[in-house]
């Protein structure tokens, strides 16, 4: 059963941002997606649009862009910059809802959350999900404790990680992959053909490439063009190729089937460690006190169905 909404919270579909804050939006948005691309079909504008109005923002707040998008925001920020979008993550909480940002392995966790804004999935590294949430552009972010491992000096200033709990992982292949049931992944399978698994490129994802090698498993780099589910779906169509996704239902990756990771018994197959990183005043907002209550419960009733 799920638990009761607390009267404080809305329904995200019925949030409004103000007009005066729709710039603000557009530069989040520019850096959640990556692209202009992507900001356009999710904002029904034109690619011109968007960056125009980019152009401007960033010639009148002194934006500077960081094309490798590497840390912190690519698109650029200064002490204004950060004020303003301080001021529409205020907005946000105080009508009720937030925006958790969350990549394609984590994303699952945040279903059935109706309180939470859509937020573009993609695989960022464990120190850009920090910097994201401490600028503004995100209420809070779900990050792999792999990453957090693998993480030197991360920046958790004016930040709080909670420990969610564990989840399982899973192999999910489309289900004409030239690969019989039952096959170890890693192994040659018929015609010699060895199940690879695609995954993040190396500077965003060095836990989890980490945690596949241990376990004997040949790996595709899938760059950094790969970012929305359709385009990792679209990869490894009529291929022998993986993916690593959460061992639970999910419509995302509905269309694929799941091999569980690891070999043995359910209880020694690989887990990942989930943190919620959120602003330090979290429990100021009764939305992030909310969300993190119910991602905990979640996380925590995973963790024993694993």
């Amino acid at each position: 059963m799920a638990s009761p909404r607390p009267p404080s919270l809305a329904q995200a579909p019925h949030y409004r941002l103000p007009e005066l804050l729709h710039d603000i939006r557009l530069l989040d948005l520019l850096e959640l997606c990556g692209t202009t691309v992507q900001t356009s079909r999710l904002l029904q504008l034109s690619q011109p649009t968007i960056s125009r109005r980019y152009r401007l923002l960033s010639e009148d707040f002194g934006l500077v862009r960081d094309r490798r998008q590497l840390w912190g925001c690519g698109y650029g920020t200064s002490a204004a910059m950060r004020l303003l979008r301080l001021g529409c993550r205020a907005h946000r909480l105080a009508a009720g809802v937030a925006r958790i940002g969350s990549d394609l392995l984590h994303h699952p966790l945040l279903a059935g959350c109706p309180w939470l804004l859509p937020t573009p999935r993609r695989f960022r590294a464990a120190a850009n999900w920090l910097e994201l949430v401490r600028q503004g552009v995100l209420d809070g972010a779900l990050i792999s404790g792999l990453e957090l491992e693998e993480a030197e000096g991360v920046n958790d200033q004016e930040l709080e990680l909670l420990h969610l709990g564990e989840l399982p992982l899973a192999l999910a292949f489309c289900p004409k992959a030239p690969v019989l049931v039952g096959a170890v992944p890693g192994r040659p399978a018929p015609g010699g053909r060895v199940a690879e698994v695609l995954v993040p490129d190396r500077g965003v994802a060095p836990g989890l490439r980490r945690l596949l090698r241990e376990l004997g498993l040949p790996l595709r780099s899938g760059g950094n063009s790969l970012q929305t589910p359709d385009d990792w779906i679209g990869r490894i169509q009529g291929s022998a190729l993986a993916l690593v996704v959460a061992d639970r239902e999910a419509d995302t990756w509905a269309c694929l089937q799941r091999w569980p990771l690891g070999q043995g018994p359910r209880a020694s197959r690989p887990h990942c460690p989930v943190w919620l990183a959120l602003p330090a005043d979290w429990q100021e907002h009764p939305v992030l006190r909310h969300t993190a209550r119910e991602l905990g419960r979640i996380g925590a009733a995973q963790q024993l169905e694993g």
